[in-house]
C-alpha cells in the first residue's frame, strides 16, 4: 500500500474513532435499550450489565483508534512486510486446493469454496429459520441425496474403464464404489424404511418393537443416536483431521476414496449440528453428494497420482 494512501486512511479512520467518543454520550443510551430487548431473557438490564456494555463499547472504539495510528504511522505496511504472506498463501492453496488425483486445475478450489459456502449456506439458514422439523419436509426429501450420490458413484464406473491403470487398482476401486454406493442406498432404505412410507408397507412383527414402529433397523437405536453422532461427527473430524495434516496417506485408492481437505469445514460444522439429529443427517446427505462428485470427477479427469500409477498398484 502507498505510504500516502496509508496516512489518508489513518487519519480518517482515527477521526471517526474520536466523533464515535464524542457522540457514545448521546447513542449509548439507544445501545441500552436494543441490548435490554434484544439481549436480555427477562427485558432488564441491571446496572452491571450496562457497565459491561459500556466497557465493550469504549474497548471498540479504542480498536478502531489503534487501527488509524497503524495506518498514520505506515506501521501497517511495515507489519504485513514482515509477515511471510507469500508461503502462507502458498501453503494454504497446496493444501486446500491442491488434488493430485484430479488434472482439472481449479477443481480443488472450486471444490472447497462450494463445499464451504453450502455448509455456511445450511448454518445461516438454520440460524434465520430454526433447525429441521422432525418428520418434517427438509427431513423426508434430503434422504434422496443419498439416491444421487449413489447413481453418481455408479455413473464413475465409465470413467473407469477407461483408466489405464494396473488391474489390482481398477478392481480395488470398482469395489470401493460398490461398497460406497452400497453404503448410500442402505442408509437411504434405512431413512425411507425401505419404501415403508411411499407405499403404506405395515409393520412386521419384528420390527413393530423398535422404537418407532417402523420396518427399520436403525429404529431400534433411537435413544443413542445423540450420542452415536456425536461420537462419530467428533471422531471423525479429528481422524480426517490428523490424516489431513499430520500423516497424509500416499496410496492412490486410499487417496481417492478419502475425504479430501476440501470438506474440513463442512466437517467443522457438522461436527458442531450434532446437538440435532435431523441436522446432522441432512448435512450428511449434502456430504455424501460432494463426495461422490469428488470420486466422479477424480476418475474422469486423473491427475499426476493417476498417471504414476499406471505403472504399478498401490
Amino acid at each position: 500500500m502507498n505510504r500516502q494512501v496509508s496516512i489518508r486512511i489513518g487519519i480518517a479512520v482515527i477521526a471517526s474513532s474520536l466523533i464515535l467518543l464524542f457522540l457514545s454520550h448521546y447513542f449509548f443510551s439507544e445501545l441500552v435499550e436494543l441490548a435490554r430487548i434484544y439481549l436480555t431473557p427477562d427485558g432488564h438490564l441491571n446496572d452491571v450489565g450496562v457497565a459491561k456494555l459500556r466497557l465493550a463499547m469504549y474497548f471498540l472504539i479504542a480498536c478502531i483508534f489503534f487501527m488509524g495510528v497503524l495506518f498514520a504511522f505506515n506501521l501497517i505496511n511495515k507489519l504485513i512486510e514482515r509477515l511471510p504472506l507469500q508461503q502462507w498463501s502458498n501453503d494454504i492453496s497446496r493444501l486446500f486446493y491442491h488434488d493430485p488425483l484430479c488434472a482439472r486445475k481449479n477443481m480443488g478450489k472450486h471444490y472447497f469454496f462450494i463445499s464451504t459456502s453450502v455448509a455456511i449456506l445450511i448454518h445461516l439458514l438454520v440460524l434465520t429459520f430454526g433447525r429441521p422439523a422432525w418428520e418434517g419436509p427438509i427431513d423426508h426429501h434430503s434422504p434422496l441425496l443419498y439416491v444421487v450420490a449413489a447413481i453418481i458413484l455408479l455413473v464413475s464406473f465409465s470413467p473407469l474403464r477407461k483408466l489405464e491403470i494396473g488391474s489390482t487398482a481398477k478392481r480395488k476401486i470398482k469395489w470401493g464404489l460398490i461398497l460406497v454406493a452400497g453404503f448410500c442406498l442402505a442408509i437411504y432404505g434405512e431413512e425411507v424404511n425401505w419404501g415403508q412410507q411411499y407405499f403404506e408397507i405395515e409393520t412386521t412383527e419384528f420390527f413393530s418393537l423398535n422404537y418407532q414402529q417402523e420396518n427399520s433397523l436403525h429404529n431400534f437405536f433411537n435413544p443413542v443416536f445423540y450420542h452415536v453422532y456425536s461420537f462419530v461427527a467428533l471422531g471423525s473430524f479429528i481422524v480426517l483431521s490428523y490424516l489431513w495434516f499430520t500423516n497424509k496417506p500416499k496410496g492412490m485408492v486410499t487417496l481417492l476414496f478419502l475425504p479430501p481437505v476440501g470438506l474440513y469445514i463442512l466437517f467443522l460444522i457438522m461436527a458442531g449440528s450434532t446437538y440435532a439429529t435431523e441436522l446432522y443427517e441432512l448435512y450428511f446427505a449434502v456430504l455424501s453428494v460432494l463426495y461422490a462428485v469428488r470420486v466422479f470427477l477424480c476418475l474422469k479427469y486423473p491427475g499426476e497420482l493417476f498417471l504414476e500409477g499406471m505403472k504399478g498398484v498401490r
